[in-house]
């Protein structure tokens, strides 16, 4: 699943999922289901896109950026 870009289909699962934080190993295993680096990987572009963002308050949490 490394570097295959997801369908718009899960795409949209997933951050329709992420409205609220969501932990890494959650994400992996049931919506993405893969490992959790594999995961991280998947999330980076979207992080770096500024759709998603890590939780300021835990660690591992992720879920979409608040819209100004």
């Amino acid at each position: 699943m490394l570097n295959q870009p997801m369908d718009p289909k899960q795409e949209q699962k997933l951050l329709s999922k992420l409205r609220q934080p969501v932990h890494i190993s959650y994400i992996a295993k049931y919506l993405l289901k893969c490992k959790e680096f594999e995961a991280k990987e998947i999330l980076a572009p979207y992080i770096e896109d500024g759709i998603i963002e890590e939780s300021p308050l835990a660690k591992n949490y992720f879920g979409l950026k608040k819209q100004n």
